[in-house]
């Protein structure tokens, strides 16, 4: 019964699913009112090295102060915790990046501090990082500060709506490890879309439960689930049935999956829950939808 949708799935599950939401994650056409959409891999697709205009500006992730807690010129950092990451991307095709992951246990402080600058290029929906300088501090409950280099990264991106519909520049590595990092507009007020979702039930078969289960939406031109604004819910409930909602998503057509990882390995194995289309026993066609959405019901079978 695998098949490669469900090797698909398999994929998305080791590189997005366990990678929680969120996380350390360094960097990472014209605007017509909507989010742009992207093509499978990020971006909004062509083979443009210029910053698109959607994208010029300021951007910040998390949740700690979002300036003053680092000077370049100085090499020194305050005291604030929590995560912040701060990408600045100018249309000369220059960019700076500062990034703070601080965390307290107790009287244990430890934090990660990275700064660069450099060039920036856009082309077939991905974004090159090449520093010309930069540092990456670090220390571990209070003890001394190691330096390590920056180094060049290749992002993937796209422009989406979160679960409240505010537009948000996802970003995350090419090859898919690490959860995407939302980033959000601080030069101008962020966007903010209509929320139109989807929602529905799912089943699992006699004897089995779906705890444990997510959904995931995917564009329907992205069958592999590439984009970093492939979104993931969890099924809500624990016996024979339950339920799942995307509460905002933009107004383009997804194809929806399921997977219950059964055995935690982090693999589609055998006994493990997927939604039929997703196998050989398909009763037809993986069908699209384009929320608003309601009443779509996803059934699992087991993998054999």
């Amino acid at each position: 019964m695998k098949t490669k949708a469900i090797q698909t799935l398999s994929a998305l599950l080791l590189t997005t699913v366990l990678a929680g939401c969120g996380g350390y994650s360094p960097p990472g056409t014209g605007d017509t009112g909507t989010p742009p959409g992207d093509t499978p891999g990020g971006g909004t697709g062509g083979g443009s090295s210029t910053v698109p205009d959607v994208v010029q500006g300021d951007w910040q992730a998390g949740e700690a102060a979002p300036v003053g807690y680092y000077d370049p010129n100085s090499g020194a950092w305050q005291g604030a915790t929590g995560s912040s990451f701060i990408l600045k991307l100018r249309a000369d095709g220059s960019y700076q990046y500062t990034g703070l992951l601080a965390v307290d246990t107790g009287s244990c402080r430890s934090k990660i501090l990275s700064y660069e600058k450099g060039r920036v290029t856009f082309e077939g929906g991905k974004m090159a990082f090449t520093p010309t300088e930069g540092d990456v501090q670090s220390t571990v409950c209070n003890g001394p500060i190691k330096h390590a280099p920056v180094t060049p990264t290749v992002r993937r991106w796209a422009l989406s709506v979160d679960n409240s519909g505010k537009q948000a520049l996802f970003a995350q590595l090419q090859d898919g490890s690490g959860a995407p990092t939302a980033f959000y507009r601080t030069d101008q007020p962020s966007k903010t879309f209509p929320k139109i979702g989807i929602q529905g039930t799912v089943t699992a078969p006699q004897g089995r439960s779906v705890a444990g289960t997510l959904v995931v939406a995917c564009y329907v031109e992205d069958p592999t689930c590439q984009s970093p604004a492939t979104k993931i819910q969890p099924v809500q409930g624990s016996g024979g049935s339950g339920t799942f909602a995307f509460p905002a998503l933009e107004d383009r057509a997804y194809v929806l999956s399921a997977i219950q990882d059964a055995n935690g390995n982090g693999v589609v194995d055998s006994g493990d829950l997927v939604d039929v289309y997703s196998t050989t026993d398909a009763p037809g066609p993986r069908s699209s939808l384009r929320p608003p959405a309601n009443g779509v019901s996803l059934e699992l079978v087991s993998v054999q």
